[in-house]
């Protein structure tokens, strides 16, 4: 049984609307099956929406494995594959490096232009670059003192105390009275903390002329030490 709002007419479940009054009645079972058809498509809205989400988020780590988002990424590479950078190195000394290399590279017998670029190299910290191309120079004439003593800088430079000393008495045998090799030898041995050989070797840099800036040198470090 229900009862009328409208006019408290009691009346049997059948009746949609008051025979008494006009009134529209509500059915309760019709209320459930209302709100339970709110309720199942509130259901079905989550649903869509978390498998939304789920193929969203699917799709994203697709991408990301698949190397989109890399698109955008700026790969470093060396300025110049042909040239080692050394921590300190002069990058503004490039172009003209690689203009000698080409022009070396033209004509392979143009032994100035392959000297002039070791020096370049060396000179912008290209250190092992140079060496490389001074060991080119060496074959070619392998007795020129100051190109040893050159190559045994940079070695020097590389931390490489045995190559130095090694490039810089090949020098004194064929100049004994090379100044700057006898000064530099004297500065790789201070390094090695022999202290006695490196006076030994910046006297006679100091005796070979002791009025020039190298002997000069040699004098002021055989003081401080």
């Amino acid at each position: 049984m229900k009862k009328c709002k409208i006019c408290g007419e009691n009346l049997s479940d059948k009746f949609n609307y008051c025979p008494n009054c006009g009134e529209k009645i509500k059915n309760k079972q019709n209320n459930i099956a209302s709100n339970n058809n709110v309720n199942n498509k509130t259901i079905s809205s989550k649903y869509i929406l978390i498998s939304t989400l789920i193929l969203l988020a699917i799709g994203f780590v697709v991408l990301y494995l698949s190397g989109v988002f890399d698109s955008n990424k700026v790969e470093t590479k060396n300025v110049e594959q042909n040239n080692q950078v050394t921590q300190g190195a002069d990058l503004s000394k490039l172009e003209e490096i690689n203009n000698l290399e080409k022009q070396f590279n033209t004509n392979p017998n143009d032994y100035n232009t392959l000297l002039e670029l070791a020096h370049l190299l060396n000179d912008s910290g290209f250190k092992e670059k140079a060496i490389e191309r001074y060991q080119q120079y060496l074959k070619k004439f392998p007795q020129e003192p100051d190109v040893l003593v050159d190559m045994g800088v940079c070695y020097y430079e590389l931390g490489k105390n045995q190559n130095a000393i090694m490039y810089m008495k090949e020098a004194l045998k064929y100049n004994p009275k090379h100044q700057i090799a006898n000064l530099n030898l004297g500065i790789v041995h201070l390094s090695m903390d022999e202290i006695e050989t490196a006076k030994e070797y910046w006297k006679k840099a100091a005796e070979l002329n002791p009025n020039n800036e190298i002997g000069k040198k040699a004098q002021e470090l055989i003081k401080s030490h």
